[in-house]
């Protein structure tokens, strides 16, 4: 971006489409270094076209808002960040899917080991994994600390998140039955065995959702 010290209502283009701005909007909602992946934009996004996808991403690339990344994954040209976030008046730094009436939110289980978890060594080998029905949809890593996610591949308003530090992998979910947190976290706890990641967990339920 040429000039970081313009006027917020310049560094939104007034030419964007809406999906161009939508894009923006996930973005600016997300952890600077949050990188989507193609399909997980598509499944946030409702499903758009992947033409109009693609052509939006393109337009955002040419205008230097976004950044394509060596995996794929599509994030805020990191000049750019503090100032969409500042455009679209985003305060928080974890998504909120109040607008989805997601009212069932819920820490599911905490991870925890007797050393530290390797947070990036996790993050490499989770990020574009899928778990059953969940599909994966993005992440970001950054000074010791990470966070992933999923979305179901049919119900969008069914979504897993797992946030990663040293010291706790914590498990969040959305929407999602009690039968599939189950699944989700058997073989969340399987990958990590695999890993040679001996876990303990704490579950601590207080409403799932149906």
């Amino acid at each position: 971006m040429e000039n970081l010290n313009q006027e917020e209502d310049e560094i939104i283009p007034e030419y964007l489409s809406k999906l161009e701005r939508d894009v923006l909007s996930e973005l600016s909602l997300r952890e600077k270094n949050y990188t989507f992946r193609f399909n997980g934009l598509r499944r946030i996004l409702k499903d758009v076209h992947q033409q109009k996808l693609s052509r939006a991403l393109e337009r955002l690339q040419e205008d230097q808002l976004i950044e394509r990344y060596p995996d794929g994954g599509y994030g805020l040209d990191n000049n750019s960040y503090e100032m969409i976030r500042d455009y679209y008046n985003k305060q928080q730094l974890f998504l909120d899917y109040s607008n989805l009436n997601t009212s069932n939110k819920q820490e599911l289980t905490v991870f925890s080991t007797d050393r530290d978890f390797p947070v990036k060594s996790i993050i490499s080998k989770l990020a574009g994994k899928y778990f059953g029905d969940f599909r994966f949809i993005g992440h970001y890593y950054t000074n010791g600390k990470g966070r992933l996610e999923w979305i179901h591949a049919e119900d969008h308003s069914k979504i897993l998140i797992s946030s990663i530090t040293a010291s706790k992998i914590e498990i969040m979910a959305y929407n999602v039955s009690k039968g599939a947190i189950n699944k989700f976290l058997h073989i969340l706890q399987q990958f990590l065995l695999d890993c040679k990641i001996l876990v303990n967990f704490n579950d601590t339920p207080t409403s799932l959702a149906n």
